[in-house]
């Protein structure tokens, strides 16, 4: 007998009316699916869910289904093999639209297919959630059923896609509107269109294994439909073609739609998987290309993962850092079947081991280094030559450069990345974008990493030079939810954020490390991380005639955040150094908040005392003067050993 054709075993006598799951008959490869029954109209959903394989010759072709849980309440009822199902109604929703009145349909469906509530299944099948997306005929999207003038959103996203295909245009400004037969700037069209690309779906963690694996998306709005590709040349057309290279700083990303981030993502997989691996010849000849630039200026790639591998785990959680995800454990999860990784899905661990597990193996991998290195040569561990340019210590100082009380929620050491939450300010390990061009980079820690070391007793130990006190610190936050408020809310802040910064600048301004006879180290600062005298970002690359780009999006932006050239709120609020930050001055002594430079890191950290000789991180800082490896060559600031907890 084929066991991919058996339905789940029949109830016990005793059986209330309720569906109830059986075991898997293989515990590794064995997947259940929904059979969805015909019907119309008010018919009651029937399914029958049968049994299959991800893998083999006699598994059973399917379509799988992506959509959003919703409020997670299962408060509607199907029929499974007979019996009563609760589901959620955007998942009802999604059944009745896609049933057939004449056909059954075999679908995959997370919600139905899997045992929620059996911890260890769950566990097993999201291990084989990517095989399963990957071995889907087709994945189909259900945005939702029509809301919002949806409908003429679909229709002008018909109306671009017929302009890209045949009249052979690239890109579309307020000027080209009415040439192509387009509503105005600001037209409901154009803001139902936004809607569409701002829908809950969008934002799910899932979504990205969901399309990225499987080459054949078709996404389903009420009665209109597109496949993935078609709205890929809808959103090209209003937000200009990908960069050419991969970028992973969250911060960049996250002026983009996430579909445009998604689709990055995808895009790139797809160039991997139908490319052959590069020549260890050549990859060595680009490696001596990059270390012929420039010390302070370098490529945009420079840090964002390596070219010719696929997406570390690293690099996906930082890319989807602000997608949600109704169970925080799955801000990780929702990424293996993408990532190189030595993790396996748990849900019997609470979301902060699993964070902390993901820290410490990535921290594990330059201790195992380490300790090869040092162990072959007869070396104490802190003799070691590691680089920080090598590819395992660069992927753990980017870790801690996105941890830190700050960017915290949950009870983590401070040295764990907090998942759940959006990074307040853009980490400086990334160093400053100039609009795509050249970035600028840090390097106070210098070139080789120093001690570096994990003990489940006493947390992360590091070596570096205590700099300094905090004297005084601001208290305006240029936060990045003040893109969602009107352009005055947005400016007034960045006003009041630069009297602040010019006030406390005054509590003490001396000669720091960077001043000089004729300019003050807050005049230095402000130039040397690109502000305007207004207080905006306002880079100046030496490669770019102009420092004012056309903003994204802006035949979508429902309201315009840059006053006038030079004062754009957009960059500063997402890809400026001073996003949630605030401007302090230190004061020579050892109580309070100190700045940190840890050997080998790209930019000073602020620690705060927390017993037992013990720090833990509060966040990265910029230090007028020491951002280019100064302070380690300050003799008299000696190298000493700390713990982070």
């Amino acid at each position: 007998m084929n066991i991919t054709r058996w339905t789940s075993r029949p109830q016990s006598a005793g059986d209330d009316g309720d569906f109830r799951y059986d075991v898997l008959r293989s515990s590794k490869t064995g997947i259940r699916l929904v059979q969805l029954q015909p019907g119309t109209g008010s018919r009651a959903i029937s399914i029958n869910l049968i049994e299959s394989y991800v893998t083999g010759t006699g598994r059973v072709q399917y379509d799988a289904l992506s959509y959003t849980w919703g409020s997670g309440a299962r408060d509607k009822n199907i029929f499974c093999n007979g019996k009563r199902l609760p589901v959620t109604r955007t998942l009802w929703e999604a059944l009745n639209r896609f049933r057939s009145p004449s056909e059954e349909l075999t679908l995959w469906i997370d919600q139905i297919c899997i045992a929620q509530d059996w911890l260890k299944e769950r566990s097993a099948q999201v291990q084989l959630m990517g095989e399963i997306f990957k071995g889907a005929r087709k994945v189909t999207v259900w945005l939702g059923d029509d809301y919002e003038d949806s409908r003429a959103g679909m229709q002008l996203a018909q109306q671009l896609l017929h302009i890209s295909l045949y009249q052979q245009v690239s890109g579309l400004g307020p000027s080209d509107l009415e040439t192509h037969g387009l509503p105005r700037q600001g037209h409901k069209r154009w803001k139902a269109l936004a809607q569409i690309l701002r829908r809950p779906w969008f934002w799910r963690t899932w979504i990205v294994q969901e399309v990225v694996l499987n080459p054949h998306v078709d996404l389903v709005l009420g009665t209109n439909s597109l496949t993935w590709e078609e709205l890929e040349r809808v959103v090209a057309l209003l937000d200009g073609p990908l960069p050419r290279v991969w970028q992973i700083d969250q911060a960049i990303t996250a002026s983009e739609l996430p579909f445009s981030r998604i689709n990055r993502i995808r895009l790139r997989h797809q160039k991997l998987i139908s490319r052959p691996a590069t020549p260890a010849s050549s990859a060595q000849h680009l490696d001596s290309l990059q270390q012929q630039d420039d010390q302070i200026y370098s490529e945009p790639n420079s840090y964002d993962g390596d070219a010719d591998d696929a997406p570390d785990l690293l690099d996906l959680l930082l890319m989807s850092r602000d997608l949600g995800a109704t169970d925080p454990r799955d801000k990780v999860y929702a990424l293996l079947g993408l990532g190189n990784h030595g993790i396996y899905p748990d849900y019997t661990m609470s979301p902060e081991s699993v964070f902390s597990e993901f820290a410490l193996h990535t921290i594990g991998l330059v201790t195992a280094m380490i300790e090869r290195e040092t162990s072959a040569q007869g070396l104490a561990p802190s003799d070691h030559t590691l680089s920080c340019d090598t590819r395992e210590v660069r992927r753990a100082l980017i870790l801690m450069s996105c941890a830190g009380r700050h960017n915290q929620s949950l009870k983590l050491a401070s040295w764990v990345p907090d998942w759940t939450t959006n990074l307040r300010s853009r980490p400086l390990v990334f160093g400053l974008n100039l609009f795509g061009q050249r970035h600028r980079r840090f390097s106070a820690g210098g070139d080789r990493l120093g001690v570096f070391d994990w003990s489940p007793d006493n947390g992360l130990q590091l070596c570096g030079k205590l700099f300094d006190t905090v004297l005084a610190a601001g208290s305006v936050r240029l936060d990045q939810e003040l893109l969602a408020a009107s352009s005055v809310t947005a400016h007034d802040h960045i006003a009041s954020w630069w009297q602040e910064a010019q006030l406390i600048s005054r509590t003490r301004i001396v000669s720091s490390p960077g001043s000089t006879g004729y300019t003050d180290a807050f005049e230095l600062m402000r130039r040397s991380v690109s502000l305007c005298k207004h207080g905006y970002y306002d880079p100046k690359s030496p490669n770019h005639h102009s420092s004012h780009p056309q903003s994204r999006n802006s035949l979508l932006d429902e309201t315009d955040i840059t006053a006038q050239p030079g004062h754009s709120a957009l960059h500063t609020l997402t890809l400026g150094p001073t996003r949630g930050r605030v401007v302090f001055v230190t004061a020579t002594g050892w109580s309070g908040d100190v700045v940190f430079v840890i050997v080998g890191a790209h930019a000073p950290f602020i620690l705060r005392a927390c017993g037992n000789d013990a720090y833990e991180i509060i966040g990265e800082c910029y230090v007028q003067g020491i951002m280019s490896g100064e302070a380690m060559e300050m003799d008299w600031l000696g190298v000493v050993d700390i713990m982070i907890r």
